[in-house]
Formats: C-alpha cells, structure tokens, sequence
C-alpha cells in the first residue's frame, strides 16, 4: 500500500511539473523576434515600447528619455537599411553600440545587405581590412590606446552624452593625464605642433561622438568609425564640414545614418618626459 501511495505522489508530481511547464514554454513560443520593418513605420517611443514588450533590456546608462528614443530610432533605421548588422556596429559610445547588440537580438534580424556600391564621399579607407579593427573605437584609436571605451575610462570617470563637448573634452585631458602625458583643450584649430605634440579632436551630435586625430601638420586628419576600417579625411580641416559615420568594413564601404555637428575641440598633448611642463604654459582655452 505504501509503495502504491509512493508512486501515485511521484506521479501526481511530475504531472503538475508539465502542467506547470505549459504556460511558460508556449509564452516563449508566442514571443517572436520583432520585425523591424514593422517597428520602422512607428515612432521612436513606439518602436522603444515594441522592443521593451519584446524582451529588450535597456543598458544602465539609458532611461526613459529623448536621448534613449533618439538613439533606438536611429539603430532601428539602421538595422533595416543594413548599415548596422550583428559584425558591423559603428558607433563609438560604447552603450550606443551595446544597445545596437541588443536590439539585434531581440529582432533576430543577423543581417541585411546594404545598398552595393556605395563610394565613401569625406573618407578615404586606410589599408585594408584587419579583425582586430572591431576591438577598439575611435577614441581608442585616436590617442593610440586599441580598446573600445569612451572619455573617462583611463581616469575612473563616468561619460554620458549629456555632457556638454566641452566636459567630453576635459575627460580626454584628464585621461591622458592618467595614461602619462600634459594636455589641454581648445577650440581653436593648431596651424601646427611641435614635433613632440600630438592632437586629437572631439566632435558630438544627437546620439554618438567621434574623435579624429591629426599629425603635426594639422592638416592631415584620420579616423576610425567604431569598430570599422581607419580613414583618411578628404579635407585639410575637421571643421571643414559635418561628419558623418560612413564607415569601411572588411573592404566594402557603407552610407552612415549618424552626424556629428556640435563645436569641435581641439585636444594637444605630449609625453610628461618631454617638452614644456604645465606651470609654463600659456593655455589657449
């Protein structure tokens, strides 16, 4: 008798196990990836609340704010045009780009193909096509320190792109402090360095940032739009035109959807080791 009651309470179990089993796996069946051509005719909150429904987990550093609608219109117009696929992210604030994974997963979307044949207009591609371009930003690449992060990381300071230009710059300075070198900002282009000066400049717009370096000449500019190919600027100033993140990616060139147009400022740095010390120096501010 007790060895029946002990099978029917094993059996009793393993059926309220199924039953129970039941409404969770077909919630997962009845969550199906979002279309993005769908989510492309809503507007930016609607596309946020879609993907929200859809199992989308925001990063930290976004609330329920313009910026955060900016920026999931922007990934979303993107996704669906295939300037920005599961290998291709230019973006270079590092949660732009971490949102851009996530949206992709939530969209099941891997990849759609760009338009063909597009000709990079204010670039020229660098080289050629190397993986290790996807492990750092243009940040990374403009002060020559190859990891993905944003102002702020080599000196323990947080960055958001509510900062104004010019707090995204004092982040540089204080950065490169950190790394071992005097700088300052400016908003002044330099005609020219000093053989041992070296120049970055930051430049925002509505959801991203770009950095470009320059050589001694300061008229000799490139870039690296997220983790894409390097670039030569066509133009002997950065503040020539806009900027925009068209980008190269494994030798093939695509049309960027993001503008940078705020103030540009001018970050000039050398080696703590060499040249003048900072009590010295007249700042051009």
């Amino acid at each position: 008798m007790k060895k029946s009651l002990k099978t029917l309470s094993g059996l009793l179990a393993l059926v309220i196990l199924f039953i129970s089993f039941i409404p969770a796996a077909q919630a997962n069946a009845d969550r199906d990836p979002v279309a993005i051509e769908k989510l492309t005719y809503l507007s930016g909150e609607e596309q946020l609340n879609a993907l929200l429904e859809n199992g989308l987990v925001m990063p930290e550093a976004f609330g329920q704010d313009e910026y955060t609608v900016n920026a999931v219109k922007t990934i979303v117009a993107d996704i669906q045009r295939g300037v920005t696929t599961v290998d291709r992210i230019p973006y270079n604030y590092t949660e732009l780009a971490e949102l851009a994974k996530r949206i992709l997963d939530v969209s099941g979307q891997e990849s759609i193909s760009a338009l063909a044949n597009y000709t990079l207009k204010d670039s020229t591609v660098i080289g050629t096509w190397s993986n290790s371009y996807t492990g750092y930003n243009c940040y990374g690449y403009s002060i020559g320190v190859h990891v993905f992060q944003n102002p702020g990381y080599h000196s323990n300071q947080s960055f958001n792109m509510n900062l104004s230009i010019a707090s995204m710059a004092d982040l540089v300075v204080d950065d490169l402090e950190a790394l071992g070198y005097w700088g300052y900002k400016t908003a002044t282009k330099p005609s020219s360095l000093a053989n041992y000066e070296r120049v970055v400049a930051i430049r925002k717009g509505s959801v991203d940032y770009h950095f470009m370096k320059g050589t001694t000449t300061a008229s000799d500019w490139t870039h690296k739009p997220g983790g894409t190919n390097p670039l030569r600027w066509n133009y002997s100033s950065p503040g020539y035109k806009t900027w925009t993140n068209e980008y190269s990616y494994n030798n093939v060139s695509y049309q960027g959807d993001i503008t940078y147009n705020s103030s540009i400022y001018y970050i000039i740095y050398w080696p703590k080791n060499v040249g003048p010390q900072p009590d010295k120096i007249d700042f051009a501010i």
